[in-house]
């Protein structure tokens, strides 16, 4: 699933791309992509809107348009942007030759005539297509089918974004407020760096990582946390996210930038799927767990069990 540094990446490159242009009309070739409004009304709503600005707000892409409105997109597991150049065309015979490969696959894209090349692999899965006036092509493409899609008037933002803790990367995730969220939780320090509502846009990727940068076990009671290592794993929030974004993101499996290029971040983890190889900064081998269904590397050499025993956590397999 993106996460922050891969949705703040793309946020990037369509503010420095989109902002300005005008949708002249919008195709959804998988309904439920759209999660309000219904279908009809998001197609007729979307359409002759300017986009004013692209922002992030955790794993959420919003992009402000004219009319006091705001799109927002979550891409959840596989959902990524491409945005194609003026003289595309949109295929959809295959609606016609074959239903069960059109609900998979959606429409194809040709360039003067002939199926492009460039993007091939990336136009696959196309959900929801928006086209501007300009003639370029804005597809959201999504494998699984996971990513949603919402039209929202502005005064509605806090109610489509409900429950999301401060920003980390913003003044709100402050040293005392981060403390505030751990105190009185027995549940491991992993898995409550993957509560959105304690931190937003941190997911597996990175809280690995951070706990990595702060030698903390993931299976460390997060109330057992003392004041010293609370101040550094929040240092290690702030950094890990952003070199991630400096670094275009990680592209371990579906994420793709604007352009179908894959993030260099993978490049630069330290422990993420990096089970079996040794520790960059001691030497131990890598290791891999399950907590509560979801994989979490560390290092056993760096990242030690505390000596208290009720200081951890008992892993879920």
């Amino acid at each position: 699933m993106p996460e922050l540094p891969e949705v703040e990446y793309t946020a990037r490159q369509l503010r420095a791309s989109v902002v300005g242009a005008t949708i002249r009309e919008a195709y959804v070739f998988w309904e439920r992509t759209i999660s309000y409004p219904p279908v009809p009304d998001f197609l007729v709503e979307v359409a002759g809107r300017r986009i004013e600005s692209v922002r992030r707000r955790g794993k959420y892409l919003l992009v402000d348009l004219s009319g006091d409105v705001f799109l927002s997109i979550h891409r959840r597991m596989t959902g990524n942007f491409l945005l194609l150049p003026a003289g595309w065309e949109l295929d959809t015979s295959l609606r016609e030759q074959d239903r069960a490969a059109w609900y998979t696959k959606g429409p194809t894209f040709r360039a003067g005539g002939e199926e492009g090349s460039a993007y091939n692999s990336e136009m696959k899965y196309c959900r929801v297509c928006f086209v501007f006036e300009d003639g370029r092509c804005l597809l959201f493409t999504d494998p699984r089918k996971f990513g949603k899609i919402g039209l929202w008037p502005q005064e509605r933002e806090q109610e489509a974004l409900k429950g999301l803790g401060p920003e980390p990367l913003g003044a709100d995730f402050s040293v005392e407020r981060f403390s505030a969220a751990l105190k009185g939780r027995r549940t491991g320090i992993k898995q409550v760096l993957l509560d959105q509502t304690v931190v937003a846009g941190v997911g597996n990727i990175y809280a690995d990582e951070a706990l990595f940068y702060a030698h903390i076990h993931p299976l460390r009671r997060a109330d057992s946390l003392t004041p010293e290592e609370i101040q550094v794993l929040h240092t290690g929030i702030i950094s890990v996210l952003t070199l991630g974004i400096e670094h275009g993101g990680t592209s371990f499996n579906d994420y793709r930038d604007l352009w179908g290029e894959a993030g260099d971040n993978f490049n630069h983890v330290h422990v993420y799927h990096q089970e079996g190889k040794p520790c960059s900064r001691c030497g131990t081998i890598i290791e891999r767990m399950v907590i509560a269904q979801r994989s979490a590397h560390f290092c056993p050499g760096c990242q030690q069990a505390p000596a208290q025993p009720g200081d951890i956590v008992t892993s879920v397999p």
